[in-house]
C-alpha cells in the first residue's frame, strides 16, 4: 500500500493540514500506524495481516525524508517501538521496525534521544544474536548510522553495550559463517565503521580488548573471500572494489597494536591470500584494462604496513611478483605497449601525478621484501627484476632500507661473480 498523499486541492483545509512538512505524505496515514503500534492488546493479531506489513514497509520508505522522521519524533515513535518490539516475533516486522529506526538515526536529533533509552538500546542490540539475516542487516546499519553521528559519550555507551552483548564475537561469527551476500557486505561496512569511530585515542584500549581478538582477522578474510572469490560474479564493480578497500582498511586497524603480531601469528597465510587477491585485481585493472585508480596508492601503502606489522615472509608469487608487475606498468604508463593500447587517453598531468605517488610505494613494498626474504627467494627476485633493480632502489627514501637491500644485493652479485670466475 502506498502512503496517502495530499490531494492538490486548495478548497480542502482539512487536506492541506494533513501534509507532513514539505513532503506530500499524509499525517493521517502515519498516525493510523502509530495507533496500531500503541494498542498492544490487538498488535499481536494486527501484525499477522499483510496490510499491516505493507503499511509499515511504506512508512520505512517514508523515513528517508527528514520531515517524516521529525514528525515521528514529535509523536514519540521510539517509545512506541520500545513497548511494541518485545511482543513482536515475526522477523519481517522486526526487520522493518529496526530499518525504520536505522533510517531515523541518520538524523542527529534521533540519535541523541535513542542513546538515552537504555531499554530500547538493549532490545535492539540483542538482535545481534538472531539467525535472521535481514534483521541483522538492518541492525548493523543502525549501529553504523549511530556511530557516524555519535559524540564521545555516546560511543562510550556503545562500547559498553558491545562488551555486554559480546558483539565482536557475534559479528565475527557472521563474517566467518554467512554466505548471505548483503549481510556479509553490511557486516564488513559495520566493522569498518567500528574501526573508524571506536579505534581512536580515547577508546583504543577498549577497542583492542573487545575487537582485536584471535578470530578477528580470519573472520574478516572469510567474509572477504566469500564476496571477492566465491560470489565475485554477483558483485557489481563498485561494490566489489568497496569490499577490497575496506577489508584492507579493517586489517590495517587490527594489526596496528603492539601485540598484533602475537595475536595473529596463525593468520598470516590468510592475510597473504587477501593481499594476493587485492593486488591481482588491481594488476588486472592497471596492466590489462589500462585503468588508473588512485586507490592503488593507499592499497600499496596499507599492504606495506600490514606486511611489516605481521613480519610476513613468504614466496615471491604471493605478492612480490604482482608488485613488480604493477611497477613495470607504472614505469611505462604513458607509453604505448606492443599491442597499441595505452594510457594516452588520460590527462598527462594526472598520469604523471599518479606515477609519482605509486612508484615510491611500490618500491618500498618490493625493497621491504628484498630486505627480509630468504636467500633463495632473494636470488629469484633479483633475477626477475633484473635491470630495473637500480631504478626501484632509487625511489626508496628510507636510507636504512635502501642500504640493507643494497648490501644483500651486492653480496648476491659478488657470490655470483665469484662462482662465474671460478
Amino acid at each position: 500500500m502506498k502512503p496517502e498523499k495530499v490531494d492538490d486541492t486548495e478548497n480542502s483545509a482539512q487536506v492541506a493540514g494533513d501534509v507532513i512538512g514539505d513532503t506530500a505524505y499524509s499525517e493521517r496515514f502515519v498516525l493510523k500506524i502509530l495507533l496500531k503500534l500503541a494498542n498492544l492488546d490487538t498488535l499481536k493479531e494486527e501484525i499477522k495481516e499483510k496490510a499491516f506489513e505493507d503499511d509499515v514497509c511504506t512508512l520505512w520508505d517514508m523515513t528517508a525524508e527528514r520531515d517524516v522522521v521529525l514528525f515521528l519524533q514529535k509523536h514519540d515513535v521510539l517509545k512506541l517501538f520500545n513497548f511494541a518490539l518485545p511482543v513482536i516475533e515475526i522477523p519481517r516486522i522486526i526487520e522493518i521496525i529496526v530499518g525504520i529506526i536505522g533510517n531515523m538515526c541518520c538524523q542527529k536529533e534521533v540519535v541523541n534521544v535513542l542513546m538515552k533509552m537504555d531499554g530500547l538500546l538493549n532490545i535492539l542490540i540483542d538482535y545481534i544474536n538472531t539467525d535472521d539475516s535481514l534483521v541483522l542487516v538492518q541492525l548493523l546499519r543502525l549501529v553504523s548510522a549511530c556511530l557516524f553521528l555519535a559524540n564521545d559519550d555516546e560511543i562510550n555507551i556503545w562500547m559498553d553495550l558491545f562488551v555486554k552483548i559480546e558483539y565482536s564475537s557475534a559479528l565475527y561469527f557472521i563474517l566467518k559463517n554467512s554466505s548471505h551476500k548483503l549481510l556479509i557486505v553490511t557486516a564488513l561496512e559495520n566493522l569498518n565503521t567500528l574501526c573508524s569511530y571506536c579505534n581512536t585515542d580515547k577508546f583504543r584500549t577498549q577497542f583492542f580488548t573487545h575487537f582485536v581478538i584471535p578470530e578477528a582477522l580470519d573472520s574478516l578474510i572469510s567474509g572477504f573471500t566469500e564476496i571477492t572469490v566465491n560470489q565475485k560474479e554477483l558483485c557489481i564493480k563498485d561494490d566489489l572494489e568497496r569490499v577490497l578497500v575496506i577489508s584492507l582498511q579493517i586489517a590495517l586497524n587490527l594489526v596496528g597494536f603492539d601485540k598484533s603480531q602475537e595475536i595473529y601469528s596463525q593468520s598470516t597465510e590468510n592475510v597473504i591470500t587477501m593481499i594476493n587477491v587485492i593486488l591481482k585485481y588491481y594488476e588486472d585493472k592497471l596492466v590489462i584494462n589500462k585503468e588508473i585508480d588512485s586507490d592503488l596508492v593507499d592499497i600499496v601503502d596499507s599492504t606495506n604496513t600490514i606486511v611489516n606489522a605481521l613480519k610476513i615472509n613468504t614466496d615471491p608469487d604471493k605478492y612480490l611478483e604482482l608488485s613488480y608487475s604493477l611497477w613495470k606498468a607504472a614505469s611505462s604508463i604513458i607509453q604505448s605497449d606492443k599491442n597499441g593500447s595505452s594510457f594516452e587517453e588520460n590527462d598527462k598531468e594526472e598520469l604523471k601525478e599518479f606515477v609519482a605517488k605509486v612508484k615510491p610505494s611500490l618500491a618500498i613494498l618490493i625493497c621491504n621484501y628484498l630486505s627480509k626474504c630468504k636467500d633463495e627467494d632473494l636470488l629469484k627476485v633479483l633475477d626477475l627484476i633484473g635491470g630495473d633493480y637500480e631504478d626501484i632502489v632509487s625511489w626508496v627514501k628510507d636510507k636504512e632500507l635502501q642500504t640493507n637491500v643494497c648490501n644483500r644485493a651486492t653480496n648476491y652479485r659478488t657470490r655470483l661473480k665469484d662462482n662465474v670466475d671460478s
